[in-house]
């Protein structure tokens, strides 16, 4: 694997949801910053629309959020470590993010662009490592719905992808144009959460992710079934999740831009959760984990050991995140 196609992975990690789980590691611009109403102003009704931020300037509004996440194989003898500085705008979205990774001893700087229409949807997306654009994602609407997301890996042209979308009230099915997969992905009509992903190999189902929540709108758990079976499970505080109202416009893009292999729920669970993840279990194990609060139970930093979601990283390596929230006030 070339080594700029693994960092470019890496980076666009919380749109895309790679292999590591990462949260967006890279910068993003908004063409337009729009406050958002506490109401849906496109479509209401719409069963795969995304609940609205808060209003800007409340007390949970954030000012910085810092996350840095170390993974350390002790067999390997590896460790690769992500430091990243995400920047909120007064409208509290996300507007840039600062990125440092050290890969095996190699340090790479990595920016990814998200553009913005003047409605605020994501348009394009563009990936630099290096001050050189590697690669960028063209997503087309139809009525306002994801119609189609076009990759193009401009090192590799054999790398490139679209995908196509079918709407059907809270069914959204994803076909992955000159290969076999499909994707299925199910709504709430109630809640429009995500509660259903149907992986499909020549239309039949290969993999089946059942996604639970509580009352509260916290992810609980998510049941595999079929390839790489598995049972994550989750608990929370009590007190306000805070990246929610920064990142809740995203939800819907980030679901359907998601590849096969991503297992998005462990990043679902940190960001789209009404409260703060405090827990978070898989085959593997428990996770450990120290989260603090000032005095108006706003959460101010969370840190400890974590274990993956994906089948695919070795028991052996050791996963630590820390992470810090700053506020307007």
């Amino acid at each position: 694997m070339k080594k700029t196609f693994l960092l470019t992975t890496i980076l666009l990690a919380f749109f895309c949801f790679s292999c590591d789980n990462e949260p967006y590691d890279g910068e993003i611009f908004i063409e337009t910053p729009i406050i958002v109403n506490p109401t849906d102003p496109v479509d209401p009704v719409d069963p795969v629309d995304p609940v609205d931020p808060t209003t800007p300037g409340s007390s949970l509004q954030l000012n910085d959020y810092d996350y840095i996440k170390n993974f350390s194989d002790v067999a390997g003898g590896g460790e690769t470590t992500f430091i990243t500085d995400f920047v909120i705008n007064t409208n509290n979205q996300f507007t840039a993010q600062n990125t440092s990774i050290t890969f095996f001893g190699i340090t790479v700087n990595g920016v990814g662009n998200v553009i913005r229409d003047q409605n605020s949807r994501v348009t394009e997306l563009r990936t630099t490592v290096d001050g050189v654009v590697i690669n960028r994602t063209i997503v087309t609407y139809n009525l306002n719905k994801i119609s189609q997301i076009d990759y193009e890996d401009l090192q590799d042209a054999a790398d490139s992808f679209t995908f196509a979308f079918i709407h059907n009230n809270n069914v959204i099915t994803r076909t992955k144009e000159g290969t076999n997969f499909s994707t299925r992905f199910t709504f709430d009509a109630t809640t429009s959460k995500l509660v259903n992903r149907e992986t499909m190999e020549n239309d039949i189902v290969i993999k089946t992710e059942a996604i639970s929540y509580d009352t509260a709108g916290n992810l609980t758990s998510t049941v595999f079934t079929g390839q790489d079976a598995n049972t994550f499970t989750y608990t929370y505080d009590n007190n306000t999740n805070p990246l929610r109202n920064s990142l809740n416009d995203l939800y819907v893009f980030s679901i359907l831009n998601d590849e096969y292999d991503d297992q998005y729920e462990h990043w679902q669970a940190v960001i789209y959760s009404t409260n703060n993840l405090i827990s978070a279990t898989t085959s593997q194990g428990s996770s450990n984990l120290d989260v603090q609060y000032d005095a108006n139970n706003r959460i101010m930093s969370r840190n400890g050991t974590i274990f993956t979601s994906v089948p695919t990283i070795s028991n052996d390596v050791t996963i630590t995140i820390d992470e810090t929230f700053q506020y307007i006030n």
